[in-house]
């Protein structure tokens, strides 16, 4: 199972504001006489947009979540980054419908908008195809009692991003809202509103995906995931034999990039670097996501673990965004076209989950498998860039950095990263059985070859890590989920 949540709240507070706001509903004002040019009313209507179109606006929505991601620098403190690019779009987006002038042309510089025809139209109409998917995306206007807000922006906001105006009442309500899209897994999201706060923004994405091919729980183990040079912990790696996986090897980024597929037309990206070659911080202003997925090659089966985590992660990204070139929203922008009150963004505010478990559509409870001649082992037990995205769009949904999975794991000290020998094909037992061990302890995976040959691939560290018994096929033990909630950090 994959789950992902995100929650996005952009906040806003009218400059200014002294005296208490009167109680009643949002006002709306009268219309704004705005200017359309020709080429807006052919992006309208009832026009269906191209897979070519939606895939531009998929590149777009990536090269902004890396760019994210880059001005958000792991640390020991917060060792892993989750973040919803389609998100901050939807976010980002909604902002410019109310921007003019300087403000309007920053915000659709960070978008990557100006490459891309009709694109509040393109971007809104994703909403629709991914109500087909195991996707759900919610959006709200919360608008202080008294406060006017042009009806244009209302409109707008409602036609491309469905995005409704309600009272903004109390913290309590907003609160019960996020907790009710995010399905229960964003509780308390906000501690009080201040008083200066007229508008906020807010978009949930929520993701319950199932693996075409699920991981059998009981052979998931205890395994080693390599920080870095110095350091490792213990999580619980899911493991399969037989695993069918598309997998390419790019020695020009010195990296493997995996894919994981869904149920529901998503795949789930790995893009790990080789050890002693690369490291995520270098890798990610070379990475292009869209362009490593259209080279994948066809599935192949091979041995695959991966680790089972639960992450949360919470951020205030003003500073983050302030280093995209966008610090003017934060001080004196130009909203007019939301209010003829001035405006300033207050904050952005984020929050997501991620859970990977052996959760999916297929039943694998096979102990055995035969006449598997060469097998090659992917293991993802060392820092790694992820990116669940949508196979038609090619939109990443939600993109992350992970470089310790259990923070909350006491380190060990280890000589560094065991060679991933992942496109390597290692000769195997005709029969590969899978034992159960009931212990506390780590395993080693070893594959060895018939006929006597003690050719092995085997991850675990010496230390106090537990040798077992060769047997023909893989051992492993049965441990609890390991869940973990970093706290934000600063850079590192």
């Amino acid at each position: 199972m994959k789950l992902c949540l995100l929650l996005l709240l952009l906040c806003l507070c009218r400059l200014g504001l002294t005296d208490e706001p009167t109680p009643g509903a949002p006002h709306v004002s009268d219309p704004e006489v705005k200017e359309k040019e020709e080429k807006v009313y052919s992006c309208g209507g009832r026009r269906v947009f191209s897979p070519e179109e939606h895939q531009a606006i998929g590149g777009a929505i990536e090269r902004l979540g890396l760019q994210l991601l880059e001005n958000l620098p792991t640390g020991p403190q917060q060792p892993n980054v989750i973040l919803s690019p389609l998100s901050l779009a939807f976010a980002l987006a909604h902002l410019t419908l109310g921007a003019r002038s300087e403000t309007e042309q920053l915000l659709l510089k960070s978008l990557h908008a100006h490459s891309v025809p009709c694109y509040h139209h393109i971007l809104g109409s994703l909403a629709s195809h991914f109500s087909n998917m195991s996707l759900d995306v919610a959006a709200r206007m919360y608008l202080r009692p008294g406060f006017q807000v042009k009806l244009s922006f209302v409109e707008d906001s409602l036609d491309r991003y469905q995005s409704r105006p309600v009272p903004l009442v109390s913290v309590e309500e907003v609160n019960q809202w996020v907790e009710m899209v995010t399905n229960g897994h964003i509780p308390n999201f906000l501690d009080s509103i201040p008083q200066d706060v007229v508008l906020m923004l807010m978009n949930a994405v929520y993701f319950k995906g199932e693996w075409q091919t699920r991981f059998d729980p009981m052979v998931t183990s205890k395994g080693v995931f390599y920080v870095d040079n110095q350091n490792s912990v213990s999580v619980d790696m899911m493991k399969s034999a037989h695993y069918p996986l598309r997998l390419l090897d790019d020695p020009e980024l010195e990296a493997q990039v995996a894919s994981f597929p869904f149920k529901g037309n998503t795949s789930f990206l790995i893009v790990l670097p080789l050890p002693g070659k690369t490291n995520v911080s270098s890798l990610l202003p070379r990475l292009n996501l869209s362009e490593l997925y259209r080279r994948l090659p066809e599935e192949k089966t091979m041995q695959v673990n991966l680790p089972k985590v639960k992450l949360q992660y919470r951020k205030e990204l003003q500073e983050a965004l302030t280093n995209m070139g966008l610090g003017a929203l934060f001080s004196g922008p130009d909203l007019s076209g939301i209010s003829d009150q001035p405006l300033r963004v207050t904050g952005v505010r984020h929050a997501c989950t991620v859970e990977l478990s052996e959760e999916g559509v297929e039943a694998a409870a096979t102990t055995a498998v035969t006449s598997m001649r060469s097998v090659s082992l992917f293991s993802v037990n060392s820092p790694f860039v992820f990116a669940l995205v949508d196979d038609a769009s090619l939109t990443p949904l939600f993109m992350g950095i992970v470089t310790n999975p259990a923070p909350d794991n006491d380190p060990m000290i280890n000589d560094g990263p065991q060679d991933n020998n992942t496109m390597s094909d290692q000769p195997v037992m005709d029969d590969v059985r899978i034992k159960v061990l009931n212990s506390e302890n780590s395993n080693t995976l070893c594959n060895q070859k018939a006929g006597g040959s003690n050719m092995a691939s085997c991850s675990a560290p010496a230390g106090d890590m537990e040798q077992p018994q060769q047997v023909n096929g893989l051992e492993t033990t049965q441990e609890e989920e390991t869940c973990s909630k970093p706290d934000d950090s600063a850079h590192a």
